[in-house]
């Protein structure tokens, strides 16, 4: 799948509102949410849920990264 097949429009909320709870900048989020989507899509035959998905695993990965180099503030 080719970066114009990820479309940030459908998930842009989603990644605003993710940047906003961890406090990290949106552009890490798209990295890793792009990273994650691309993953996905290579391994999958259907693509109805690769953005949940994708958008998922983008927030597993960021709280993990922030507990090693600080603390993420519950909500």
């Amino acid at each position: 799948m080719s970066d114009a097949n990820v479309k940030l429009e459908k998930v842009e909320g989603a990644i605003n509102a993710l940047s906003e709870r961890l406090k990290v900048p949106p552009l890490r989020v798209i990295e890793v949410y792009r990273s994650e989507f691309k993953r996905l899509a290579a391994q999958s035959r259907i693509e109805t849920y690769l953005e949940v998905l994708a958008m998922r695993n983008t927030k597993s990965i960021l709280v993990a990264n922030g507990r090693v180099g600080g603390r993420i503030e519950p909500r």
